[in-house]
């Protein structure tokens, strides 16, 4: 920050905008001039963003770097957003809770950061949810979000299998759950116990404890009322290896065919009696995973046959009967049963859109007894992506039938929607049609492959084109392990599909690139609704977003008297600046409500601020209270669950051995590299803690302590030097070149590993705690005990030490109406390591997954260079390369390389 600024609002207002609703038009002119004006003024003053993240894999193991890079795009078509520089990166588990936030600063439309996950962190699915601040203001489904999958390599122990057998019987499903199990080294689990559980829609159904075989097998039954047919029933098994750790798998049980949610979706909205209508089928299991089947339908003289694809979708057409409804058979592997379609219409609009040529889109418009619906026969055309208006014709329906022939070149890419008006201007037909978007083609010259353990790669990168427009693209390169990650999309099917539509796209990055399915994406079409746009709104005019563009670091809260006067502040003037940094300055008004903002401030983690405030009335007698950060939150409002099985191939298990021998070496080589000197060993009595106020996620440590309740505690000068004689059975070995070693006694059985170092319940490095002043402190929790640390898992072994700072964003009252605060700000990202082996030759064994991660490709005119050295058991690359040029053209390619 710089310069001397001062706001024209002092409040942060909600954005709205309004329109007072047009009075009902019958005529087609002032309905065409309405939706003109309308979608003119939501395009221009309510422009849409999208945040998309590319990570470096889906697939992590505890421990692991989760690498990303964020990209922000803005309007229709998707350009690199000028408006939000502020983007916020979400870590939550598999119940909405908020473990990890990153505030990423964004630059011509691209950021960049990492999660760090710890050794204990619990197997299952955690999600990531991007967003800026404005983007949030349209609605849940505008925010970015993803499904990664995290794995523990200590559990490799347990690995167990379930094959189910299924039999619907009347009003009962009976399932038989054959279990075996195997360890490690793949030998069978002999003569173990196991508990299961069996749950249904999330209800405990069923539990109890097995013993496994000789050849670790045994059997499990369950039978099921068809009403729970709907729900999500699942099995548990759980491992305990000890009284203290137990390993738990989860398995989904077949859901019958009773469960499937089967719909039928004319082209236009209605089947319409006398014209040959077009029908989608979208056919989805209650997790939402799809479901192929094939069906007939009956017409009398013929039968009609159809089914869905591999995403769950298909079509037919027909030409339907007025009076008659229509009945599918369906067969889903060995089971049958019966649907309705939807009820047939005498009157309405059948329309036929025709996406398959290359340069025109073309339209087939039919209508029984029109007239009865516009007396002149009129109705009105519009085809638009997100509010921008591609084609807009006036058509007669007067004759029962009519089209168009669009240029496609006139549509913006992406998703366009085709609609029909009636003259006061409800919609009688809609359909979805996609328009190819233009995109920057990649070419990687990967000829040169090497294969050899540490040996280096060098590969050429091209973008097709005249000369290179500016852009941003990111890159990754792993150890292809050979596993599916088909909960990853592409910059090309989030940006221009899954952003747009509503409900699960199973696989959707597959429609895209190589692989691309154009008529397999026009049934996604015809099968999922609109989600970014709703007409009804629009036409009523009224638009609003209750959030802001955030251009900073924004600081919001209110100026209060001191407490032991009754009189009000009346306005003033706050000077903010970073302490030693002279020409960071910053000043601002507020009134006699004592509100304020200070916008648009740049700086790096939690920084310290100084706040000076003078009051006109109360001069420096007042309080400052901060408001929480604005995209603060413990967890997210409507978060719903990711439900999925258990299911370990042998590329997967692979991979968690490599984890297993990475975190090892880790362990093994990082120790070596300490310094130890004298040791001594800390004896202390435990201190209780009295409404210190701080969360604990991990719950309160076996003991704790309380800065505030030792005198003189501001003069220690770390955290190490005020725990010295105040924890029983902590070990520590000072270290004169950087942070001493600790070991806490009684710490599991392996009580010469380190603990594990928490602040504010996320995990650091004791470095890092060295850096924090005793004085920010508000309590420190020591875990020890077996019990206490099971949560942590086996990485826990070491014990845990817990530092929670002070809250309220550590104000401190310096007196005369100064306050020095520590404030979060930008996420600093972290440096990605690559070895160079052609100048180091370090002894610790090469376990990486991710071989090469560059979130902002340099690029030297069409071109770029992707340098990296192997690890030492790589026999198959993958390679992801995506982004997006400064006109919004998208670029992505999805390759293995190698043996």
């Amino acid at each position: 920050m710089s310069g001397v600024k001062y706001p024209l609002f002092l409040l942060i207002f909600p954005f709205f905008y309004f329109f007072p609703p047009f009075q009902k038009q019958s005529n087609i002119t002032e309905l065409s001039e309405k939706i003109l004006k309308m979608t003119e003024s939501y395009v221009n003053d309510f422009p849409e963003e999208k945040v998309f993240v590319h990570l470096d894999k889906s697939t992590y193991a505890a421990g692991d770097l989760i690498w990303f890079s964020v990209y922000v795009t803005a309007g229709s078509p998707d350009l690199p957003s000028p408006l939000s520089k502020t983007v916020y990166v979400d870590l939550l588990d598999n119940r909405g809770n908020l473990l990890q936030q990153r505030t990423v600063k964004i630059d011509e439309g691209q950021g960049n950061g990492d999660f760090k996950l710890d050794n204990f962190t619990k197997e299952g699915i955690y999600q990531i949810k991007a967003y800026s601040y404005w983007s949030k203001g349209f609605g849940a489904e505008s925010v970015f979000e993803t499904k990664i999958e995290v794995f523990e390599p200590y559990n490799l122990k347990f690995q167990p299998s379930v094959v189910f057998e299924k039999t619907e019987n009347g009003n009962e499903i009976q399932y038989q759950a054959k279990i075996t199990a195997v360890d490690r080294i793949l030998a069978p689990l002999k003569n173990e116990n196991l508990e299961y559980e069996f749950a249904s829609g999330g209800n405990l159904i069923k539990k109890g404890t097995i013993k496994l075989d000789e050849n670790g097998a045994n059997t499990l039954g369950l039978t099921l009322p068809v009403s729970a047919s709907d729900k999500v029933s699942e099995l548990i098994l759980t491992w305990n290896e000890n009284e203290e750790y137990g390993i738990a798998r989860k398995f989904i049980l077949p859901f019958p065919s009773g469960s499937i949610d089967i719909q039928f979706l004319p082209e236009g909205g209605d089947l319409i009696s006398g014209f040959n209508n077009k029908v989608a089928v979208r056919a989805v299991y209650p997790d939402g995973s799809p479901v192929q089947l094939s069906g007939k339908i009956n017409l009398g003289e013929e039968e009609i046959d159809f089914a869905t694809n591999e995403w769950g979708v298909g079509a037919f057409s027909f030409i339907p009967k007025e009076g008659q409804s229509y009945l599918a058979k369906i067969t889903v592997k060995d089971q049958s049963f019966e649907k309705t379609l939807p009820q047939v219409k005498l009157q309405g609009i059948n329309l036929a859109v025709d996406n398959t040529k290359d340069l025109v889109l073309n339209i087939l418009i039919q209508a029984n007894d029109f007239k009865a619906i516009s007396p002149t026969g009129e109705g009105l055309l519009v085809v638009h992506a997100r509010g921008r208006i591609g084609h807009m014709q006036v058509i007669n329906l007067s004759n029962g039938v009519t089209g168009a022939r669009i240029n496609k070149a006139n549509l913006a890419p992406g998703i366009n929607q085709v609609t029909i008006f009636e003259p006061s201007g409800n919609a009688l037909a809609e359909r979805l049609a996609y328009i190819p978007h233009p995109e920057r083609k990649i070419t990687l010259d990967s000829s040169k492959v090497v294969l050899e353990p540490r040996k280096k790669n060098s590969w050429k990168l091209s973008l097709d084109g005249e000369g290179f427009e500016k852009g941003a693209y990111s890159v990754s390169v792993t150890d292809s392990e050979g596993f599916s990650d088909s909960f990853s999309s592409n910059i090309i099917s989030y940006l221009k599909m899954e952003s747009e539509l509503r409900g699960n796209i199973h696989a959707a990055k597959y429609f895209f690139g190589e692989t691309k399915d154009l008529e397999g994406l026009d049934l996604i079409m015809l099968t999922h609704g609109w989600r970014r746009f709703d007409w009804e709104k629009v036409l009523e005019g009224k638009f609003e977003n209750p959030n802001f563009i955030e251009q900073g670091i924004n600081i919001t809260g209110t100026i209060k008297p001191k407490a032991n006067t009754k009189k009000s502040v009346t306005g003033g003037m706050i000077n903010v600046f970073s302490k030693g940094k002279e020409d960071d300055f910053i000043a601002v008004e507020y009134n006699e409500t004592g509100k304020f903002i200070i916008d648009d401030l740049i700086f790096s983690d939690t920084t310290l601020l100084t706040i000076s405030i003078n009051d006109k009335k109360m001069k420096e007698f007042v309080e400052l209270d901060l408001d929480d950060p604005i995209a603060k939150y413990d967890s997210w409002e409507g978060f719903k669950p990711i439900v999925k099985g258990f299911q370990l191939n042998p590329f997967l298990r692979e991979y968690l051995s490599n984890a297993e021998k990475r975190r090892q070496a880790s362990a093994a080589f990082d120790e070596m590299e300490l310094v130890d000197i004298e040791e001594f060993v800390i004896q202390s009595r435990k201190y209780e803690v009295a409404n210190d106020e701080v969360t604990r996620v991990y719950g309160k440590g076996d003991m704790t302590l309380v800065p505030a309740e030792i005198g003189g505690f501001e003069g220690y000068f770390d955290i190490w030097q005020l725990l010295q004689g105040r924890f029983p059975g902590v070990q520590i070995k000072p270290n004169p070149m950087g942070s001493p070693t600790i070991t806490i006694r009684g710490a599991g059985s392996l009580n010469a590993l380190s603990p594990i170092f928490l602040l504010d319940n996320v995990p650091v490095d004791a470095q890092f705690l060295s850096a924090i002043s005793p004085r920010d402190m508000a309590a420190i929790d020591v875990f020890k005990d077996g019990a206490s640390l099971a949560m942590f898992g086996s990485a826990g072994a070491g014990g845990v030490i817990a530092v929670y700072t002070k809250r309220g964003n550590g104000i401190v009252d310096t007196g005369e109406g100064v306050f020095n605060i520590r404030f979060p700000g930008y996420s600093t990202p972290k440096e990605f390591y690559m070895p160079k082996y052609d100048t180091e030759t370090p002894a610790k064994p090469d376990y990486r997954s991710t071989l090469y991660w560059n979130p902002k490709l340099k690029m030297v005119g069409n071109t770029a260079k992707i340098e990296f050295f192997n690890n030492d058991v790589v026999q198959k690359f993958k390679v992801v390369i995506q982004g997006i040029d400064q006109f919004g053209r998208l670029s992505y390619l999805e390759m293995e390389v190698g043996s």
